[in-house]
């Protein structure tokens, strides 16, 4: 029957329960009541009797007297028999019993009993007896409770039927309920209940129709999300799986299924393994794995260099993720698997590592390369007791062919000494181009100077041949400079110095020469070390200047920051750059003083800014030897703790790629110690130190810097725009910023943009400035038409011929 016809038991329990109560107090009250008005009207007809016999025993009337006994047995209700007794004699009447009314067991349970009465009569002497029957008075109790128990049947029986009407009405709303729950479960969310019935029902089905409208809502939205997400999972360029919590496939987007070869429904309830096959070593067991490890609660998973085998046998290099899909309260709902197709990433990774490592116009090793092989011909020298050559060499007058023929002719001039140093060097020296037209050669395995002469007079005969270009003959002679290492305690950078010194020497002695580098020459030039002494006493005496160059987002037309760069403001000589000093003292602990100097100084000016609310960031170059002292995070945090109004986050620190050279590990440690602070990281002059660009996997730098040698040739020199834009893609392969330097013209910032990189610095925005003159030059910035231009045209797509349309644009001669 239900829930609600069981209520029928409890309520009739209750009921019986009350009525037994109320009628066992009914019964005791009619009773009570019944007995103690037939004890009044007993009472009554007895002393009524006694005085009317009286006068009639006083005459000794017997027939009256037996009159008045029968008149009063009939008529008196109740009066069984009446009996007068007076010397002897006995008069008596009787009459016969009621009918009771009641059942037998009522008598026993009202307690009313039959009446005696023995009443003298006046003053004869004589008596009389009454016998009074219970049985009317129990008739009126019995009539009574009877009365009270239909009204009581009727009130139960009511009770009943309000009950029924309300349990028929429950089930009846309780079944369109049902009904109407069911019809939601069927996709039916339109379904409502009718607003009618007793006000219990009408607020039941008010709730209901809300509570529908609600999920009727929150299923058109899950419906919206989930076929927006159905759309982006099928127009992005990352590859889903998703599957149950079991591994099986559930749901695959397009480009999983054009990466495995398999269709949605070919895939569905499929192990994720036999979808998703990796044909590398280990690669299905590392897979099942991680799977478990995922299922079982742990975090995503990243692999890289996975082998993914398409069901047609193709293989394409991948990385995925897999990553749990969890419920607010913990349980799983499956595993998310994204994976992408990084070939061409690996084969441009590839490739910008053989540049990182070669010069793009000849094929030579540039400086990065340089320096590991220079480390390691020192080590083999001075393990073996031979002697090293370090040759330095630059081509005469190079320029001028440049100027008479054009980067075309320099290039293919470049080319040919290059092929002759390279066979010349073959299987036992070692040649490298370390930019412009200055090559170094490494000669080793020579027993004394002399051989090392008789060798570099073969190779300066080899170099001053005539060059072919075409129909033209290109005469060109070349100057070297030589530095010997026999096992002393020097340095690669201070044996490539000591070779420039040498260069220079045989510039200055007319060219077309080789000289050898002298001790005592050496130490003539070290007497720059009064210079030293002066950059010491200019610090002391606060002759040392900020100048600011800012830095703009040349597509969005807006300041994003400022490079401070360091002056002096000289008694004698004005103004004076970095260059005039610095290379006296970046070797002494004096660079390190004069960089905390600079550090207080900008974060000095971010708080005067910062007040005004220009909240511009400020890069400042860092030295190496500075970089790498063991104190300097502990020096830099003490320096930020002096300026607390300053955001850490507001200061970028600029390094040379060679800072990282010697102890790549040592610098990323000091890099993330820095970067914990809030402090952001450059790469400065990118691509052209000794590093590699390989390093740049390892440091944890924010920000490259595009060298400004590379930029200002990049409209008139193929392999710099082409160095320029390997950069730019290198920084985005690594997720890095990037900033481009030495922004000369409108026309160098239209095309960094189209190539990607956004922000720049150069003469050709602002040249450096005094602090006082930055918000004035700040509110006065404009974007240039030709940057907003470069930004409606899009990216250039293929780079050889989108350049010469944009140099034919600007009247700009490029190459072929």
């Amino acid at each position: 029957m239900g829930a609600y016809s069981r209520l029928f038991v409890p309520i009739s329990l209750l009921i019986v329960a009350i009525v037994a109560v109320r009628y066992t107090l009914l019964v005791d009250s009619e009773a009570g009541q019944a007995r103690h008005q037939l004890v009044l009207e007993t009472r009554q007809v007895t002393q009524n009797l006694a005085e009317a016999l009286a006068p009639l025993a006083a005459a000794h009337d017997r027939a009256a007297v037996t009159a008045l006994l029968q008149r009063t047995a009939n008529v008196s209700e109740g009066v069984s028999r009446v009996r007068w007794l007076e010397d002897g004699t006995a008069l008596e009447a009787m009459r016969l019993p009621d009918a009771p009314l009641y059942p037998a067991w009522f008598s026993a349970v009202a307690g009313i009993d039959p009446l005696t009465y023995t009443v003298p009569v006046g003053a004869s002497g004589s008596h009389v007896e009454i016998w009074f029957s219970a049985t009317p008075a129990l008739n009126v109790a019995w009539r009574a409770l009877r009365h009270q128990a239909l009204v009581t049947a009727l009130n139960i029986f009511l009770i009943y039927c309000l009950l029924g009407l309300l349990i028929f009405a429950t089930r009846r709303m309780l079944r369109r309920i049902s009904r109407a729950t069911q019809a939601f479960r069927d996709g039916q969310y339109h379904v409502r209940l009718p607003v009618r019935g007793f006000p219990e029902a009408q607020a039941v089905a008010t709730t209901f129709n809300e509570m529908a409208a609600r999920i009727q809502d929150l299923m058109l939205t899950l419906q919206s999300e989930k076929e927006r997400s159905e759309v982006t999972l099928a127009s992005i360029g990352d590859a889903v799986i998703v599957t149950d919590p079991w591994g099986r496939v559930e749901s695959m987007n397009e480009t999983a299924q054009v990466l495995t070869g398999y269709t949605a429904g070919e895939a569905r309830g499929q192990e994720l393994h036999d979808v998703f096959a990796l044909a590398n070593n280990f690669g299905q067991h590392t897979l099942m794995k991680t799977l478990a490890a995922v299922q079982a609660g742990g975090p995503a998973v990243k692999a890289k260099d996975q082998n993914l085998r398409h069901r047609d046998g193709r293989r394409f290099n991948v990385e995925y993720t897999a990553a749990p899909i969890r419920q607010s309260a913990g349980g799983m709902l499956g595993t998310v698997l994204v994976f992408r197709d990084v070939s061409e990433t690996r084969e441009l990774i590839q490739q910008m590592s053989w540049r990182s490592y070669h010069d793009v116009l000849t094929g030579l090793p540039n400086r990065a390369a340089l320096a590991g092989r220079f480390e390691q011909e020192i080590a083999r020298a001075r393990d073996g007791g031979a002697l090293l050559a370090v040759c330095l060499f630059d081509l005469d007058h190079f320029r001028q062919i440049n100027d008479s023929g054009g980067h075309a002719l320099g290039d293919e001039v470049l080319k040919q000494v290059a092929s002759r140093l390279h066979e010349f060097a073959g299987n036992d020296h070692y040649v490298a181009r370390l930019g412009g037209d200055e090559f170094v050669l490494l000669l080793r395995d020579h027993g004394d100077k002399a051989g090392v002469e008789r060798t570099l007079e073969r190779l300066m005969l080899a170099l001053t041949r005539g060059y072919q270009a075409g129909s033209r003959t290109v005469p060109l002679t070349a100057s070297a400079g030589v530095a010997l290492y026999q096992g002393s305690d020097v340095s690669a950078d201070n044996l490539l110095r000591h070779a420039d010194q040498a260069l220079y020497q045989a510039k200055v002695e007319g060219r077309r020469k080789v000289h050898f580098f002298d001790a005592v020459l050496d130490e003539q030039v070290r007497t720059h070390h009064n210079r030293r002494t002066e950059v010491r006493d200019a610090l002391l005496a606060g002759q040392l200047c900020l100048y600011y160059q800012p830095k703009v987002d040349m597509r969005h037309g807006r300041v994003v920051g400022m490079e401070a760069l360091l002056r002096w403001r000289h008694p004698q000589r004005g103004i004076l750059g970095p260059a005039e000093f610095l290379p006296a003292v970046e070797h002494t602990d004096l660079i390190a003083d004069i960089g905390e100097w600079v550090l207080r100084e900008a974060l000095q000016q971010l708080t005067a800014w910062g007040g005004k609310g220009q909240l511009w960031g400020v890069s400042v170059n860092i030295a190496a030897r500075h970089f790498q002292r063991p104190d300097f995070v502990r020096r830099l945090r003490a320096i930020l703790d002096e300026f607390p109004a300053v955001p850490p986050r507001l200061l970028e620190l600029e390094i040379l790629e060679s800072s990282a050279l010697h102890d790549v590990n040592h610098v990323r440690s000091i890099m993330q110690e820095c970067q914990a602070l809030g402090i952001r990281f450059a790469l400065d002059d990118f691509g052209t130190g000794y590093s590699s660009m390989a390093y740049l996997k390892r440091l944890p730098a924010d920000v490259l810097k595009v060298d400004q040698s590379f930029v200002r040739n990049m409209l008139v020199d193929r392999d710099d725009l082409h160095l320029v834009s390997a950069v730019i893609g290198l920084a985005r392969a690594f997720n890095r910023g990037v900033i481009a330097e030495g922004v000369e013209t409108a026309e160098h910032g239209a095309l960094l943009i189209r190539l990607g990189c956004d922000l720049a610095q150069g003469y050709g925005i602002a040249r450096p400035m005094p602090a006082e003159d930055v918000p004035g030059w700040a509110d006065g910035f404009v974007k240039v038409p030709a940057w907003e231009d470069a930004s409606l045209l899009g990216p250039l797509m293929d780079l050889r011929g989108e350049l010469r349309d944009f140099s034919r644009d600007l009247n700009l001669s490029t190459p072929a």
